[in-house]
């Protein structure tokens, strides 16, 4: 359990650097390249990311599941099977990504920028490291290629001509993942590249895994190209950019599922007590949601200000689109609590896969209808109402599984306070001269607000705040 705390912390530390990255470079990108090259590149982006969950064939779950479970005996031969997998969908995918750029699509050029960036998901198996318990690994490695690239942002790109090198920074550095194959033989001694395996069971996984994977990226990644396409590269500007701080804290938010789910596969392996397994994923929901509220609520509070401060009084126009699209902090991890950790880590993949496959339906229709005639407003409310309703369903779908009335006890607390922060939060003037110092200020008082609503209500937090004090 030491183990697995250290893996916490070291993977919250790395989601906090996710987090803070963005406030060094998205204001300098966004005054530097402006409103349209910023479209264009999310564009063009969408597809590649898109594409990366067909390589990555679910690795990130069943990898860490096998790998978690795996003896010493059989880790070589999992771990082979498991990137022959990964190996053959990445040249599959990059063959059929040159063949269709080459002959269908505009912005040719900035699309085979990204052939680097899917070689690189070939090469990524930070998901053996994860699985083997060794975040710290994956932390470091991903950590210096983030400095790396924020650095070479800052000394390549410089107008809105230098789209194309900001595109190929952010692909290149995906190249990196090769560092992970150098420490490859301290975890399985007896390695050798030799002949890479292929396993049926694994591959029926894998694909099982995969679907639900690429059918979120229809409403988190290629959404943005139905909007680039119906509505113009400002409006998905305005769609993406707002969504960026979201989901910088999403992912922090996500980290703890990160290291808990394979612990709760090894544990459910083992066979060990129910309650057991209940207690740590009554945990994971309380300080999840406690979190999710907090920060959405800071996020609500500044919109207005922060858009001004953050991107520039050119992008005012999307202060409505951060407001509604902060509710993402608090949705998306709660409900990936139930598939990620619970559902996931028991291999529940039918369940899994249910929400999202709904969720890209709904996504599409929904865009489809709304992004031509609205914009970014159409596409905000279309992303919000699909994760309220694939959040929903991951719960209704593990209610025979679960005790919610223990899980969900104190819930309602931590959403009055979150009302009541709200409430009082946008009707504060702070007005000092200065937008950050406002921002400041005024998140200062939300927090403390928030935390002064905790104890007042005696919530958990008040409870193991006082544990922790008697030692």
């Amino acid at each position: 359990m030491k183990k697995a705390s250290t893996n916490i912390i070291y993977n919250a530390v790395y989601q906090l650097l996710i987090i803070v990255l963005p406030f060094v470079t998205t204001p300098y990108v966004a005054r530097v390249l402006g409103k349209e090259a910023l479209g264009i590149n999310s564009y063009v982006n969408s597809i590649p990311v898109f594409l990366s969950f067909i390589i990555l064939m679910g690795m990130n779950q069943v990898g860490v599941r096998v790998i978690a479970q795996s003896t010493k005996e059989n880790l070589e031969e999992n771990f082979k099977k498991l990137w022959g997998l990964q190996l053959l969908s990445g040249l599959i995918v990059i063959i059929s990504y040159i063949v269709v750029v080459c002959l269908f699509m505009s912005y040719k050029f900035y699309f085979l920028i990204e052939i680097p960036f899917l070689i690189g998901y070939v090469l990524d198996i930070s998901w053996f490291y994860i699985g083997r318990g060794q975040v710290k690994t994956v932390v470091m490695r991903n950590t210096i290629i983030k400095l790396t690239l924020v650095a070479t942002i800052f000394i390549f790109v410089h107008s809105e001509q230098d789209l194309w090198i900001y595109l190929l920074i952010n692909s290149i550095t995906y190249l990196a993942n090769f560092v992970f194959w150098l420490g490859i033989k301290t975890e399985i001694p007896q390695f050798k590249f030799g002949r890479i395996h292929f396993s049926k069971q694994y591959l029926k996984e894998s694909i099982t895994v995969t679907i639900p994977s690429v059918a979120a990226q229809f409403y988190t990644s290629f959404d943005q190209t139905i909007i680039g396409l119906l509505a113009g590269s400002v409006q998905l500007t305005y769609y993406a950019q707002t969504q960026t701080m979201a989901r910088a804290v999403v992912q922090l938010l996500g980290s703890v599922t990160i290291v808990l789910m394979p612990i709760m596969a090894k544990m459910d392996s083992e066979e060990a007590d129910e309650n057991q397994i209940q207690n740590l994923l009554k945990v994971s929901l309380d300080y999840t949601l406690i979190l999710g509220l907090l920060f959405t609520s800071a996020l609500m509070v500044n919109a207005n200000k922060f858009i001004v401060w953050f991107f520039g009084s050119r992008y005012q126009a999307m202060t409505d689109n951060f407001f509604w699209v902060s509710l993402l902090v608090v949705i998306i991890p709660y409900g990936g609590i139930y598939a990620n950790q619970f559902a996931l880590s028991k291999g529940m993949y039918r369940i899994v896969a249910i929400p999202y496959l709904v969720g890209a339906v709904f996504s599409l229709i929904g865009n489809f209808v709304f992004a031509g005639r609205f914009g970014a407003n159409g596409g905000t409310t279309i992303i919000v109402l699909t994760e309220l309703l694939v959040c929903g369903m991951r719960i209704w779908l593990v209610r025979g599984h679960l005790d919610f009335k223990f899980l969900w006890h104190e819930h309602w607390k931590y959403w009055l306070i979150f009302g009541l922060t709200l409430l009082i939060g946008l009707h504060i003037p702070i007005n000092l001269g200065s937008l950050f110092f406002d921002l400041v200020v005024q998140t200062i008082i939300v927090g403390l607000l928030f935390v002064i609503l905790l104890v007042g209500l005696n919530t958990r937090v008040r409870q193991d705040l006082m544990r922790l004090k008697k030692g």
